[in-house]
Formats: C-alpha cells, structure tokens, sequence
C-alpha cells in the first residue's frame, strides 16, 4: 500500500511540474526554437508571423504562416520530464 500512495505522489508532482513547465512559465525560448525550427523549411525573411499557439502539460505548439502556407512546430522535453527542450516541425 506505501508503494502506491508513493507511485501516486510521484505522479502527482511530476504533473504539477509538467504543467508549471510547459502551461504556466514564460515560453520565450520555446518560442525562439519553435521560430528556429520552422525557418528550416521555409524562408524567414517572408514569415508573416506566428498565428496559432497551444500550450499542454506534455508540450507545446505553434503555427507559422508565410504566404505559400503553414508549419506547424512542436516542442517538448528530450526525456519527457527532464532534459533540454527540442523542437521539430510537424509533416504536413
């Protein structure tokens, strides 16, 4: 029983600490590397700018516009909790 009260508390902080990360903290790095992330595909001196972001405890995501179309970024943890915080551009 002490084995899963302590599961269940580990689950619990780590949810809390997921959404602090990804929901409630400033997202300008996630940001920049989303920006980064998408002007691989596509030319950012014709950007027109970010139209769409959607914040979840697991991740986050953006959409970028320029006039011929979107790209969609996500970005999350390496290692889901813990780690640097990757970006790569969603297929179309």
């Amino acid at each position: 029983m002490k084995v899963v009260r302590g599961l269940l508390i580990l689950v619990a902080l780590l949810s809390v600490w997921m959404t602090w990360d990804n929901v409630l903290s400033d997202d300008v790095p996630s940001q920049a590397l989303a920006q980064l992330a998408a002007c691989t595909v596509k030319k950012c001196s014709d950007q027109h700018g970010m139209t769409r972001m959607s914040k979840t405890p697991i991740g986050q995501s953006f959409e970028y516009t320029w006039s011929t179309g979107t790209v969609n970024v996500t970005c999350r943890r390496e290692y889901f909790f813990v780690g640097t915080r990757l970006c790569k551009v969603d297929a179309p």
